[in-house]
C-alpha cells in the first residue's frame, strides 16, 4: 500500500516537470503573449529594447508577498530608465482574487494571469516566485528561483548594468 502511494506520488510529481527544462541564463527568453488584468496585451517581442523583469508568482505565495514590495520599488525607481516589470500569476487564480491582491499590495506594474501555467511551463518553473531578468535583446541574463530576504541584492546588481547600457538598435 505504501509503495503504491509512493509510486503514484512520484508519477504525479514527474508529470508536472516532463518537458519543462528550465530556461538557462544567456539563452533567448521564450516568446509569449498575455493579457494584463487591465486588459492590455503584452508580447515579449514588443519589449525588445527594454530591460524586462519577468516575475512568476501566486496570490497565496508567502515568499511572493515578501518580494512584491521590492519589485514595486524597482518599478517606480527604474521604469524611466527602460525597465519593464511584469508579474505573471500562476496556480489559476480568479481575476477578482488577482485584482484584490494587486490592490492590497499597492502594485502599479502590469500583472497578468498565466492561464494553466502555459508560460511558466515554457520557462521551466519549479517554484514561486521565480524571476527572470531579460536584456534589451531578449536574452535571459539571470534567473532566480524562490525568495529570501537579501536575494534582491544579486538581482539588482545584475539589473543596474543593463539599465546603464543601451543595446545597439534598441527600440525607444
Amino acid at each position: 500500500m505504501k509503495r503504491t502511494i509512493l509510486v503514484m506520488l512520484a508519477l504525479v510529481l514527474a508529470a508536472g516537470t516532463v518537458g519543462a527544462e528550465p530556461v538557462k541564463e544567456n539563452s533567448p527568453a521564450p516568446a509569449f503573449t498575455v493579457r494584463t488584468l487591465k486588459g492590455k496585451t503584452v508580447r515579449l517581442s514588443d519589449l525588445k529594447g527594454k530591460v524586462v523583469l519577468l516575475d512568476f508568482g501566486a496570490v497565496e505565495c508567502p515568499p511572493c508577498r515578501l518580494e512584491m514590495p521590492i519589485l514595486e520599488g524597482w518599478h517606480k525607481k527604474y521604469k524611466g530608465r527602460g525597465l519593464v516589470l511584469l508579474c505573471l500569476l500562476e496556480m489559476n487564480p480568479k481575476a477578482r482574487e488577482a485584482r484584490k491582491m494587486v490592490k492590497e499590495r499597492g502594485l502599479t506594474f502590469p500583472v497578468a494571469i498565466d492561464t494553466k501555467g502555459k508560460i511558466g511551463t515554457r520557462y521551466g518553473l519549479v517554484a514561486h516566485p521565480t524571476t527572470f531578468l531579460i536584456d534589451r535583446s531578449g536574452k535571459v541574463i539571470k534567473a532566480e528561483t524562490g525568495y529570501l530576504k537579501g536575494d534582491e541584492k544579486a538581482m539588482e546588481a545584475a539589473l543596474l548594468p543593463l539599465l546603464a547600457s543601451e543595446a545597439k538598435g534598441a527600440v525607444k
